[in-house]
């Protein structure tokens, strides 16, 4: 919905599945801070990339146990390289927008995951664009018509 809606309006979207990818876990070593290179290597050195070169960036999780996926959370983990030696942010300005599903049917489920994109991005100095959290998806691929419908009401906006 939010791809198909940009990709109409013009814009080039990137899809990332980041399960396809090989991610290593952030060591803490910090010596990415200096010049942005992160020591691991691996997918995480294309995906550095596509964002720094990205206007919208746009995380989209299923939340499991009120977190984002591991996939993801191990993505954000590694976007200290992200900061220079004084915690200055290489990509500050750039908009975000964040896409979660989850089983429960409890909007307070998507709070902690919320809360922790929220400092995340305010730290790297990002500007939310907006967010839809969608509740109540027990089954895979399913999401509600007013679910789908926020979507495009956001894709419009931020397109």
């Amino acid at each position: 919905m939010l791809t198909d809606t940009l990709k109409s309006k013009g814009h080039n979207v990137r899809m990332l599945y980041l399960n396809d990818l090989n991610i290593r876990p952030c060591q803490g070593c910090y010596q990415c801070l200096p010049k942005g290179i992160c020591r691991i290597h691996d997918d995480m050195k294309d995906i550095r990339k596509y964002i720094i070169e990205s206007d919208l960036i746009v995380y989209a999780t299923p939340l499991y146990w009120f977190g984002p996926s591991g996939q993801l959370k191990l993505a954000v983990d590694r976007s200290i390289s992200f900061m220079d030696k004084e915690y200055n942010s290489r990509i500050k300005g750039k908009k975000v927008v964040t896409i979660m599903t989850c089983g429960s049917e409890d909007a307070g489920s998507c709070r902690p995951a919320l809360d922790m994109f929220r400092k995340t991005f305010d730290l790297l100095g990002l500007s939310s664009a907006g967010s839809v959290e969608a509740t109540g998806c027990e089954d895979t691929g399913e999401v509600k018509t007013e679910f789908k419908e926020k979507t495009r009401e956001l894709a419009e906006v931020i397109a």
